[in-house]
């Protein structure tokens, strides 16, 4: 039992306390800072900021990001399937990194299937992602995988987009026809 230990070194196998503050240990108190995590086991009451605590949808991240005040903001989202509320409005400064664009896939959740999926403003990137089943509804002109957000003003760069999948489907699929080509409404 000690009041105040110094130590440049630490090492045990086990650590029993009933309360440890690491507040002042800069090493541990640290946050990344501007980068924000996505994953099928996270939670959207998660703070985001860490691998370990992530928000469990992209649509969280966005807010959190536009909820940030400060500079380029990257959102990493880990392998895995996410069902969205669509379109996600990515703000300016921000990027959407997947795992890799075969393994991290966004589609729309079924009420969501015909909007636009993502409406970018400027400076924004999006890479290493697949977007799939969603459809094309001509009535409203809706149903692009990207699009310019409204009010889009450019400053220095327009929307990157590297690594990305996109696969649409019709609204009427058959065995013959299992996206749904042949219905004219399999996107844009």
């Amino acid at each position: 039992r000690w009041s105040t230990l110094v130590s440049g070194l630490l090492n045990g196998t086990n650590v029993v306390s009933g309360t440890i503050d690491v507040s002042s240990i800069a090493p541990l108190n640290r946050k990344q800072g501007n980068i924000f995590w996505v994953a099928q086991n996270g939670d959207d009451t998660n703070v985001g900021d860490h691998p370990n605590g992530p928000f469990k949808t992209l649509k969280r991240a966005l807010d959190a990001a536009d909820a940030s005040t400060g500079g380029p903001i990257t959102i990493h989202v880990m392998p895995g399937g996410y069902e969205e509320q669509t379109p996600l409005v990515v703000p300016s400064n921000v990027t959407i990194k997947g795992e890799d664009f075969r393994n991290t896939i966004i589609r729309p959740e079924s009420a969501y299937q015909s909007e636009d999926v993502f409406h970018l403003n400027g400076e924004t990137t999006i890479s290493n992602i697949t977007i799939k089943d969603f459809y094309y509804d001509s009535l409203n002109d809706t149903g692009y995988a990207f699009r310019f957000a409204p009010n889009t003003v450019i400053s220095s760069r327009s929307p990157y987009i590297q690594n990305v999948t996109v696969i649409t489907q019709g609204t009427t699929t058959s065995a013959s026809d299992p996206r749904g080509f042949a219905s004219g409404d399999a996107g844009k």
